[in-house]
């Protein structure tokens, strides 16, 4: 049985009006406030990715207005999230897949960490994903959905890693090419520029 998350929405894309503001808003991605040492540490590098909500191993302290420009302004809150940086992210379960993108497009083939492995790393305990792009556009899935799916979060394509304005700096890609049940998925749940996955 297809998970109703893989069927199509009559929901257009947004423009890219959007994810021009995100991209000049970036650098509040950058500072996110001071680290709690009793979390640990934040990455060292610029951090592309925040894991927030139901978390069990948290490196930094909870949303402060002052330091979080970007989450702000996106109307993200939290009380203690996981930074991942790109060197973080690399370390984890990475996978190569072929798919194609957008739907019926060329075959691109792509890599990143399991989306699995990044849960697993953040400790996450949610059993919904919230997962927000850098323009506004967001998802909520269950997260088996996902898993059943094979979700990784991208960081390179055909070899390059994904820039800001080019679906990065992280995209969530299905293997669409290697999985016959998957052949149909549209492209709405392969959002691109994601800077935060909220575990609820």
């Amino acid at each position: 049985m297809t998970p109703e998350f893989l069927k199509g929405r009559a929901m257009g894309r947004r423009g890219m009006l959007g994810l021009a503001l995100g991209a000049v808003m970036l650098a509040g991605l950058v500072a996110i406030g001071s680290p709690d040492p009793v979390l640990g540490n934040e990455p060292s590098e610029t951090t592309i990715l925040t894991v927030a909500g139901e978390v069990r191993n948290p490196n930094r302290g909870p949303f402060d207005p002052d330091n979080d420009k970007f989450f702000g302004y996106s109307d993200v809150a939290f009380k203690a999230a996981v930074a991942f940086d790109y060197d973080t992210l690399a370390r984890l379960d990475m996978v190569s897949l072929r798919a194609d993108f957008p739907k019926h497009g060329p075959e691109h083939l792509f890599e990143g960490p399991t989306l699995a492995a990044v849960l697993e790393a953040a400790g996450a305990t949610g059993k919904t994903a919230v997962l927000k792009e850098l323009d506004g556009y967001q998802i909520e899935v269950p997260v088996s959905d996902l898993l059943r799916s094979g979700a990784v979060l991208a960081l390179k394509r055909d070899g390059k890693p994904l820039g800001i304005g080019d679906y990065g700096p992280v995209q969530l890609v299905f293997p669409r090419s290697e999985r016959p049940e998957l052949k149909e998925m549209s492209d709405d749940h392969w959002i691109w520029s994601v800077f935060l996955i909220e575990l609820r």
